[in-house]
């Protein structure tokens, strides 16, 4: 089946629209990390994965590098991020190690309190945005060629003058 003039320019799109909340999220938490007053806020966004953790029997030190932590993922975020848009599978890969531990510790909506049912609904539906995430990612690791873009951009000019 040949591909219509429209394939490369529409997963590039696509790539960089499915990269787009990993690129913001990472974004958002080194300017909040560099912040005095918001240094608190971007730490406490790594909170429920700490927590999570505990829970689970994973013994921390009480003084837990929280912010180690959310810097640790922010770069996951955005370096996973940027190679995807860059075509690169390895940034597929960032991401996968980012989303499946931290959708699965922290969006637990079958533990929520069935009374919550406004709750439960809402954690379910951010664990449903993470598995759709993450299914999106897969897709992109089933698709790319992972010859980044930088290599095509010849190809890709040399195929239109012809």
């Amino acid at each position: 089946m040949p591909k219509s003039p429209l394939h490369a320019p529409v997963l590039v799109v696509a790539r960089f629209l499915l990269a787009a909340p990993f690129l913001v999220s990472s974004a958002t938490t080194f300017v909040l990390l560099n912040n005095e007053e918001t240094r608190e806020l971007a730490v406490g966004r790594a909170a429920p994965t700490v927590t999570a953790l505990r829970q689970l029997g994973v013994e921390l030190p009480a003084q837990f590098p929280a912010d180690k932590l959310a810097v640790l993922l922010a770069v996951m975020q955005g370096l996973g991020g940027f190679l995807m848009v860059m075509n690169h599978h390895f940034g597929g890969f960032l991401l996968m190690l980012y989303l499946l531990p931290t959708t699965a510790l922290t969006q637990q909506f079958w533990a929520v309190d069935a009374a919550r049912t406004a709750e439960q609904l809402d954690v379910l539906g951010r664990f449903l945005q993470g598995v759709g995430l993450a299914g999106g990612v897969l897709a992109f690791m089933a698709t790319t060629d992972g010859v980044p873009l930088k290599v095509k951009r010849p190809q890709l000019h040399k195929q239109h003058t012809d």
